[in-house]
């Protein structure tokens, strides 16, 4: 009888062990999940900067290559005509949304001596950059602030 309760308890460890490592990788993947919403990439314009408030004024857009056909279908464009560079710039809603830099914000610009090598500058570098630099960005965010600024090439 002590052999029955004993091998009865055993397997009851044995299935709880089991349910304890179903859960907590259920809980890693929420844990992904929610990293992944904390962090995000958009490709916008910067349209201005705020200083007072340290935030970037940006319209989102969408980079829509010639491979892109399903999306160039969903919006009936014409590759000839829309696309002749082979990409475009879409930009479905020209709405502007204000954005916070964070603190330790990083900045990248074009380098045009080797466009495969992006050339790192200071925040004040890149804020006069946005005068004259016509984008778009590829940003980078997380918890609702950019830390990345790229400038993306477009030939």
């Amino acid at each position: 009888m002590k052999k029955i309760l004993l091998n009865k308890m055993s397997m009851l460890l044995i299935a709880l062990i089991g349910v304890l490592v179903l859960l907590s990788a259920c809980n890693e993947e929420n844990k992904d999940e929610e990293t992944k919403e904390a962090t995000s990439d958009k490709l916008a314009y910067i349209v201005d900067f705020e200083l007072s408030t340290k935030s970037l004024i940006i319209d989102e857009v969408e980079w829509i290559e010639e491979a892109d056909k399903e999306r160039i279908k969903e919006l009936g464009l014409d590759v000839e005509k829309d696309l002749p560079t082979g990409f475009m710039i879409y930009d479905e809603t020209q709405k502007a949304e204000s954005i916070k830099l964070a603190e330790n914000a990083e900045f990248f610009l074009v380098n045009h001596e080797d466009i495969a090598k992006p050339k790192q500058v200071e925040e004040k570098e890149f804020i006069s950059y946005l005068a004259v630099g016509k984008g778009p960005y590829d940003l980078t965010i997380e918890d609702g602030q950019v830390v990345k600024v790229s400038e993306k090439y477009t030939p």
